[in-house]
């Protein structure tokens, strides 16, 4: 009785979750509905939101995992571009299909977030620095390799590009989107590995003096990470050309994933990371769409952006605290007894 109760409380929590998405939603269909502007109801609308939302839910989960340790790192844009950079001009060169070239970016992304790892770990250096450090060479790299021409998949002839493009079409995009949750789902909440990762980000003097092999650690959480961005690599090269960047503009990918990563992490303390990071990045495209479909101006959605992010995070953190104030700024005023 007890575990059937506790499967209905599970339940529950993951259904309040959706509140995020759904209100974002509903305050965006009623703005609509009230000025007459039915571009946010349109079948593109909706199938722009989830499809979107699969990219950035896997961008935001390589943010998370190290971020949930201790650890800031502004490599994954940089490891994303040189990523499809190499795995996808390889894997053209050898003609492979839409799997084949995935692969070959996972490999690709793995071998560079190793990398960074190795340094992080030899060197001992705070990672924010060595992140730093590894964007402004992967970002040099990126212009130096292949001509510095990027890839790009729409440059192949039209039956070649079909098989290319498969893995980001639908259903296959979900379907990858779940074997990546599913996954990491297991690795953090069913391994070592993941109790290991989850004691080292509460405590990481004491987790080591308890035998917590932290390197190793460390090396697995990037194979992990370096996996993940390997496939967001694949899904971004298939919807643009990929160019080398520099001046640490690859930094923006990280910067505009913090949204779904923070409020992501905040959910994930009721249901899971992968789950939150899910519906977080789900919300955040409606909102993301919703001002779009408004034609609002990309200056004004960014400054909306954070407002809306700052206020969020605000309640999460100190809710209570709010909603006090509210409840005193708007409470009649009673004469005072004599």
């Amino acid at each position: 009785m007890n575990r059937k109760a506790d499967g209905m409380s599970k339940l529950k929590r993951y259904a309040m979750t959706l509140l995020f998405p759904i209100g974002m939603y509903i305050v965006f269909a009623v703005i609509a509905l009230a000025s007459g502007n039915m571009n946010f109801f349109k079948s593109y609308i909706i199938k722009g939101m989830l499809h979107d939302t699969v990219l950035n839910t896997i961008v935001a989960l390589a943010i998370a995992i190290p971020l949930s340790g201790g650890r800031w790192d502004f490599g994954p844009g940089a490891i994303v571009m040189l990523g499809a950079i190499i795995g996808g001009n390889i894997g053209m060169s050898l003609g492979l299909g839409s799997m084949g070239i995935l692969l070959t970016c996972i490999a690709s992304c793995i071998v560079l977030a190793l990398v960074e790892a190795v340094l992080y770990v030899t060197l001992k250096v705070p990672n924010m620095i060595i992140s730093l450090g590894v964007v402004m060479v992967f970002e040099a790299l990126g212009g130096l390799i292949y001509n510095g021409l990027g890839v790009n998949f729409y440059a192949a002839d039209a039956v070649y590009l079909k098989k290319i493009l498969a893995v980001n079409e639908m259903p296959y995009i979900f379907i990858l989107l779940l074997v990546i949750c599913l996954a990491v789902w297991f690795l953090l909440y069913k391994t070592k590995f993941g109790y290991d990762t989850k004691s080292l980000g509460n405590n990481s003097r004491l987790a080591v003096n308890s035998g917590v092999n932290e390197k190793k650690n460390i090396i697995l959480t990037y194979v992990l990470i370096g996996a993940l961005l390997g496939c967001a690599a694949m899904l971004n090269a298939c919807t643009a050309k990929v160019e080398p960047l520099n001046n640490l503009s690859s930094t923006g990918l990280m910067f505009g994933s913090m949204a779904p990563v923070l409020i992501g992490l905040f959910l994930a303390n009721f249901t899971n990371m992968p789950w939150g990071i899910f519906v977080a990045a789900l919300g955040m495209e409606v909102f993301g769409y919703g001002l779009n479909a408004f034609k609002i101006d990309a200056s004004i959605q960014t400054i909306v952006t954070g407002v809306v992010l700052a206020l969020i995070m605000a309640y999460i953190n100190d809710g209570a605290r709010i909603t006090a104030f509210i409840n005193r700024l708007f409470r009649p005023k009673t004469k005072e007894m004599a």
